[in-house]
């Protein structure tokens, strides 16, 4: 069990450092998840939340541009 919980730990801090992606957190642990449990893991290990750079291509920003 302990190194249950210490592979689910690990895939905690990858998803927090943006390692690993939340659909390759869920495809790893074999289920999915709801975000908030997603988060409650993550406040649980007091890992910070997520952060992603997006990567949008020039269409796509002027798109967003416009929207928001």
């Amino acid at each position: 069990m302990d190194s249950e919980k210490a592979w689910l730990d690990e895939l905690f801090r990858m998803l927090s450092a943006g390692e690993i992606s939340r659909r390759e957190f869920e495809e790893a642990t074999g289920h999915e998840w709801w975000w908030g449990d997603i988060l409650e893991g993550l406040g649980k290990r007091n890992l910070p939340y997520p952060t992603v750079e997006p990567n949008r291509t020039d269409t796509q920003q002027r798109l967003a541009d416009e929207v928001f």
